[in-house]
């Protein structure tokens, strides 16, 4: 395949555009543009790709809010395999697949012999050497070209396939098992986790939590390990999108209906009670682990534990601005305070509270361009009305809204099953069928 660009987050998530040789794409939210993007904080000309003589490379056309390659604002920018890009609230990958393994949709049954995965060693040495500010090959993200040696590699009994997204320590895959012939997604932790021995032990310790979990709410969990130097997980495939790329797109196509957020509001409290129930806290809710299957019953909650396996009993720091600040906006204030504060389920409490609140608006509940700015808002402030977002949604919901996502815990519903009550309560008035 030639190089392209994959759109891991966002409105258009899952979509692919190709960068013909020789050539240049504009990329924007204008119709007139090459890569005519839905996300509205997207500059109507916002960046331009070209490929010149083999190279190709990113600029910025002066947008507002800049565009950022691996964390960092650039003007214009070199691009290699791997490069991840965000412009607004879309993030998108560099690929240079010519050469590579592509996953196929015919990759059933008896799959060819796989190569063996890449050893750790010269992973090690480009990390070590990239922490310093370069690596080897003078490419500041040379490890993030990690991902696309996967491709086609198979790894226990699980045969991996393109890229579904980006998470915070890792990736996400297509994968098949190819003893049970079924589809999954599979999550790569990046190498340099497993350098840590006790992380890693942390990362088993809480999948093992998480294991026997079965719910119709929560993404099913259905093998984890360690591999050479990766960390994964093996997860049920959920043939849909995420939360984030709906919301995305409310501003072109207007707010969903209430009585929609209501059924999906009950189906993710349902689960969440689930796991409350068994004593584990999720710690990281936003849109981009909520996953809506091809029916509103299909609404799944992931990566439920992953926030502990990976931190630990601890809250981590605050990211810095460029990697994943949109995640902030749905933290309880509790957790905007680096391990100083307590926290316990009423923070998962007020995070499904400002997912519901973004569904409803189109937005998220505080918006900055810094950490700090956002952070002071999620303290001090409340957010708008849903009413100016939304007129039709009915005073009972702006309340359950508003109660989940009171500043001050005690102010909270100190319990998922206490909101999921109160929701199934209102869809009873209501005449939603659920």
């Amino acid at each position: 395949m030639p190089k392209r660009l994959l759109v891991l987050a966002g409105p258009d998530e899952g979509k692919s555009f190709v960068i013909p040789p020789a050539e240049s794409l504009l990329v924007g939210r204008s119709r007139a543009t090459d890569v005519s993007l839905i996300d509205p904080h997207v500059s109507r000309v916002h960046c331009q790709v070209q490929v010149e003589d083999g190279h190709t490379t990113v600029s910025d056309f002066d947008s507002p809010g800049g565009t950022w390659v691996n964390g960092k604002r650039v003007a214009k920018h070199a691009l290699h395999p791997g490069d991840l890009i965000r412009i607004g609230n879309t993030r998108l990958q560099y690929l240079d697949d010519e050469g590579e393994s592509a996953f196929v949709a015919d990759l059933i049954a008896t799959p060819p012999t796989a190569a063996p995965l890449p050893v750790a060693k010269p992973i090690k040495t480009k990390l070590a050497k990239a922490a310093k500010g370069k690596a080897a090959s003078g490419k500041p993200a040379a490890a993030l070209a990690w991902p696309n040696g996967l491709v086609g590699k198979k790894l226990r009994n699980y045969k991996i396939g393109a890229v579904l997204a980006k998470s915070k320590r890792g990736y996400v895959f297509h994968a098949r098992d190819i003893r049970k012939n079924v589809p999954l997604a599979l999550k790569i932790l990046e190498p340099s986790f497993t350098e840590d021995a006790k992380a890693v032990q942390r990362f088993v310790k809480a999948m093992k939590s998480v294991l026997p979990l079965r719910h119709p709410h929560l993404v099913t969990v259905h093998n984890a390990g360690k591999t050479g130097p990766y960390c994964w997980i093996a997860m049920e495939y959920v043939s849909g999108e995420s939360l984030a790329a709906v919301i995305g797109r409310v501003e072109n196509t207007g707010p969903p209906d209430w009585r929609y957020v209501v059924r999906l509001a009950i189906y993710l409290a349902r689960g969440l009670a689930y796991a409350h129930g068994k004593k584990l806290l999720h710690r990281n809710i936003t849109p981009h682990n909520i996953l809506l299957g091809q029916r509103p019953h299909e609404t799944k909650l992931g990566d439920l534990m992953l926030a502990r396996a990976l931190d630990g009993d601890t809250v981590p720091p605050l990211p810095a601005r460029g990697a994943f600040v949109g995640d902030i906006a749905y933290m309880a204030s509790e957790c905007t305070a680096a391990g100083a504060v307590p926290v316990d389920a009423r923070a998962d409490v007020y995070s499904f509270g400002a997912v519901l609140y973004a569904l409803l608006s189109g937005r998220a509940p505080f918006a900055g361009d810094t950490v700090t700015e956002i952070v002071s808002k999620i303290r001090r402030e409340d957010p708008p009305a849903l009413k100016q977002f939304h007129p039709g949604v009915p005073a009972a919901l702006e309340r359950i809204v508003r109660r989940l996502m009171a500043r001050r815990p005690s102010d909270r519903y100190q319990s998922s099953a206490d909101a999921l009550a109160d929701l199934e309560a209102l869809a009873k008035a209501e005449q939603v069928a659920y």
